[in-house]
């Protein structure tokens, strides 16, 4: 939980010094700015510029073939307006010569059966037109009744290509006349050699241009650097003499800027934020959770007075995807595809967060998978003392086991982000109706649990506290009961905003009145709770599909010949099918459990992002 402390501080320095200041600053890389008089000025021109630069550069990245010599200056003749034009002009050769490629090899797959000709002008065979047709051979004699010339030029054994001459339409025939471009097929086939050879030079002259992307990435760089300047100029105020900024800047940064603003000279007031001010947000995490900032995010922007959900994230994002995935298998799968991208994703710092996320799914997935004893659907003998039963039966073949499971950890999950948020409010009588929510979710969970003919839950608290079912069931029993009926009597009390002391009876009823509206969330708990049975659903199905498809490869083994050849398609294509849908199963509803139902207890406050005023350029 690490939303970085602010702090609100004011500079002000003489107008020479602005330039400077901003620079010096940028380098720090430190400072959220403050827009004082929210100006909206831009430099379309500069905007237009610089996205020429990003799409070449992003045309240059994406070459399949990288020079690896990069250009360390640009030449007298060249400069990054005149490299970026080249780039960009073979991009839109490549795209309108693959066009025209794509084109006439469809024009020439036409052509073929037709055989190679040439058109005679119209005006030679005017009023005479001639009509293509491709019609199924059963469709052939149709032509015969017909009282126009006709000809059969080609068939194969589905179709027949059949012209007819006629002035217009064809009305006794049926089918649609097909059309052809009207150049020779010699002439297509010696376009489409040109036009690959002109392909192939432009691929060759991207490779070539490639030296170039350092160098214009650098640029890039220092023109983002110097439209954020330009912005920044835009946000601070100035008269003919001094100038004034305002910014963010997290507490620990504060006594670098202190250190430059005494170098300067410049003058600087430092205050934290208010009660009416809304500072940015800046997440900041041990680098081993650190990539579960990024699924936060996806979502929202927790409010700098909020709290920063990542740690739950990282760990509940995880379970829950290998609780959907349930093979160990497959989480071998996903960790050989990491361990192939393991060092193509070490560059940059989000790209380096992102594994460490990855790493943890894959170690969750395989330790959910051994615990679940499926391997591509079958349980290995390795896997059996490690295997979890109940009543003999591994989990995830025992459906209201797994149910009972999937609702308990839905429950403690909403009971945790319901604790967090009491604990947010301590001091304010509204923690006590997050308090009462816990505590209704948990006793209606014991009283799920505990109820006539689900008695082995109680049987086994019995057995490991030596107590007998007997006396432990009234306790059980009471405890649910007070839970649930008192956490909803805190919520109705304690829901509203309201002076609790007040001595206005308007006041007790606007609070009561509250109170009520509050207890209407009952069935948004309800709701919450029960959408956690997803966990179930979606592991049964992927447990289920991969034995479905060992046994269908197991039943294709029987036939003749091809039967090994054609069990090990099914196995792959089924497993490789399964993987893609857990893997996306995992995504979607493991994000949606954690941002939609887990969030809406506990994060209900939306921010917005610390954008650094940092320098791009090296």
């Amino acid at each position: 939980m690490a939303i970085v402390k602010l702090k609100n501080i004011s500079i002000f320095g003489l107008a020479r010094q602005r330039d400077e200041v901003l620079r010096e600053l940028q380098s720090l890389g430190c400072l959220h700015l403050i827009d004082i008089h929210e100006s909206k000025t831009t430099n379309s021109t500069d905007d237009a510029s610089r996205n020429r630069v990003a799409d070449a550069v992003k045309y240059l990245a994406a070459s399949p073939v990288q020079n690896t010599k990069q250009r360390q200056r640009y030449r007298q003749e060249e400069g990054c307006a005149s490299i970026t034009a080249s780039v960009l002009e073979n991009q839109n050769q490549r795209e309108t010569l693959g066009q025209e490629r794509d084109y006439l090899q469809k024009s020439i797959e036409s052509l073929e059966p037709w055989g190679d000709f040439r058109l005679p002008d119209a005006e030679q065979i005017a009023p005479l037109q001639l009509w293509f047709y491709v019609v199924p051979n059963h469709r052939r004699d149709q032509f015969r009744h017909s009282k126009h010339s006709w000809q059969l030029i080609n068939h194969d054994e589905k179709h027949s290509y059949v012209v007819v001459i006629s002035e217009e339409t064809p009305e006794d025939i049926p089918d649609s006349p097909v059309t052809l471009d009207p150049r020779p097929l010699s002439d297509l086939r010696e376009r489409l050699e040109l036009v690959e050879e002109q392909l192939e030079t432009l691929h060759w002259e991207r490779i070539k241009l490639t030296r170039f992307t350092n160098l214009l990435v650098r640029d890039l760089n220092e023109a983002e650097d110097e439209a954020a300047r330009l912005a920044a100029v835009n946000k601070l105020k100035q008269d003919q003499s001094l100038f004034a900024l305002q910014a963010w800047t997290p507490a620990k940064a504060l006594p670098a800027v202190k250190d430059y603003c005494e170098k300067m000279g410049l003058a600087i007031t430092v205050a934290d934020p208010g009660r009416e001010e809304s500072p940015p947000t800046l997440l900041r995490n041990p680098k081993a959770v650190a990539g579960a900032e990024g699924a936060v995010t996806f979502y929202m922007t927790p409010a700098y007075q909020a709290w920063d959900p990542t740690w739950v994230m990282y760990f509940s994002f995880a379970f829950f995807f290998a609780m959907i995935m349930s093979d160990a298998a497959y989480g071998l799968l996903l960790g050989g595809v990491l361990i192939l991208a393991w060092r193509r994703l070490g560059g940059e710092e989000g790209h380096r967060r992102l594994r460490t996320l990855m790493l943890a799914i894959v170690v969750f997935c395989v330790l959910y998978g051994v615990a679940a004893g499926s391997f591509f659907g079958v349980t290995p003998e390795i896997f059996k003392p490690y295997q979890l039963t109940l009543d003999g039966r591994p989990l995830v073949e025992n459906h209201n086991a797994m149910m009972i499971i999937s609702l308990t950890i839905g429950v403690l999950h909403l009971t945790l982000a319901n604790l967090i948020t009491a604990w947010r409010h301590r001091g304010r009588s509204q923690s006590l109706s997050s308090l009462g929510w816990a505590a209704a979710l948990s006793g209606g969970l014991v009283y799920g649990l505990t109820r006539e003919g689900e008695n082995r839950v109680v049987a086994w608290v019995a057995s490991e506290t030596a107590m007998s079912v007997e006396s432990l069931q009234p306790i059980v029993n009471q405890y649910a009961f007070l839970a649930t009926f008192g956490g909803l009597a805190a919520v109705v009390l304690f829901s509203s905003s309201r002076p609790l002391f007040s001595t206005r009876i308007s006041d007790w009823l606007w609070r009561l009145a509250d109170g009520v509206q509050g207890l209407t969330n009952v069935t948004k708990a309800f709701g919450d709770s029960l959408s956690y049975l997803r966990l179930f659903a979606l592991g049964l199905a992927s447990a289920q599909l991969a034995v479905t498809f060992n046994d269908l490869a197991s039943g294709a083994m029987e036939v003749p010949g091809l039967g090994l050849f054609l069990a090990l398609l099914i196995w792959v294509v089924g497993h490789t099918i399964n993987l893609l849908l857990g893997i996306m199963s995992g995504l979607v509803h493991g994000l949606r459990l954690n941002c939609i139902e887990f969030f809406n207890w506990s994060l209900t406050e939306e921010g917005y992002p610390f954008q650094a005023f940092r320098k791009k350029a090296g």
